[in-house]
């Protein structure tokens, strides 16, 4: 892998990770993989093919270990939380065969409940959720979502733990506008926003920055997610690049961060596959971009 210098990998200001199981399964070589990049922070959702909230107690203690040999912190446990169908309601995007996270909603609570007692676990403060599978008008809905999140909040907050809800293109959050509406009808509590630029232009927000960042209270951001995307062939839902060979202003973000003062995690989420759909190469290559577009902030 190609070593980058210390100062480039430095982005303490950032708090730059990535989410391990987009570099491969095997958990030690991804955190591997975080150092040679000079990273200090994770994400955590798949680890040895197992999701992070269905882990043993000692794939937990074998995390942790990990976690300690490698100096490494947990920024966010990601959980499957409401990537689910709202009841009542129907969604292009509802099948459960092809995405493993879906469940019904009677199985949300006790989701919730183990991820925050995995957040525990790793001495995390943040749980990634989601706002119910997309339905054709998501405004039609989003005073039941509201509510749910609210009640989410509450829970979470009683248990010290902070909840940040990803703008995810299947679901009835997706792009920045989307998310300063659902934020301003949930009161603060414990629940932020998991900025998704490469999620929201994929929905149809074509300059997540700055177009969808502007509205947003930059108060609620709490944790960013970091891919590139570029127009996609007809008949494809995505084409995702690496950062820098996509379409999304990143240097203009990070320049928007720093001036606004940004104190959060970030974690890039390659998804972007090169030609041989190698996850380490690719995402190798996608971070070498990504600290490109930082230099350029």
């Amino acid at each position: 892998m190609t070593r980058i210098p210390t100062w480039a990998a430095d982005v303490n200001q950032f708090k730059l990770g990535i989410i391990t199981d987009e570099v491969t399964q095997d958990f030690e070589r991804a955190l591997v993989w975080a150092r040679g990049f000079g990273l200090h922070w994770v994400e955590l959702r798949f680890l040895w093919n197992k999701y992070v909230v269905d882990l043993s107690s000692d794939d937990v203690k074998r995390a942790k270990d990990l976690l300690a040999k490698y100096q490494m912190k947990v920024s966010v446990v990601d959980s499957p939380y409401f990537k689910t169908l709202l009841p009542g309601t129907q969604s292009s995007f509802a099948d459960s065969k092809a995405d493993p996270l879906q469940s019904e909603f009677a199985k949300q609570d006790a989701i919730l409940e183990r991820a925050i007692a995995r957040a525990k676990d790793f001495a995390a403060d943040k749980v990634r959720i989601f706002a119910f599978l997309r339905v054709a008008d998501p405004h039609s809905v989003f005073e039941r979502v509201a509510k749910e999140l609210d009640r989410s909040a509450a829970v979470a907050q009683r248990e010290g733990i902070r909840l940040v809800l990803e703008n995810e293109f299947s679901c009835n959050v997706a792009t920045g506008r989307e998310s300063a509406e659902i934020l301003r009808m949930v009161g603060p509590l414990s629940l932020g926003l998991n900025w998704d630029p490469g999620n929201a232009y994929v929905a149809g927000e074509l300059k997540p920055y700055p177009d969808g960042y502007d509205v947003l209270d930059k108060k609620r951001i709490w944790h960013l997610h970091l891919k590139d995307a570029a127009p996609a062939p007809k008949g494809q839902e995505a084409n995702w690049r690496p950062v820098g060979g996509g379409v999304i202003d990143y240097a203009g973000q990070f320049r928007a961060l720093l001036k606004d003062g940004y104190t959060g995690t970030m974690s890039l989420e390659t998804h972007y596959l090169n030609a041989a759909k190698d996850k380490e190469a690719s995402s190798t290559e996608s971070m070498e971009g990504l600290l490109a577009q930082i230099r350029k902030a």
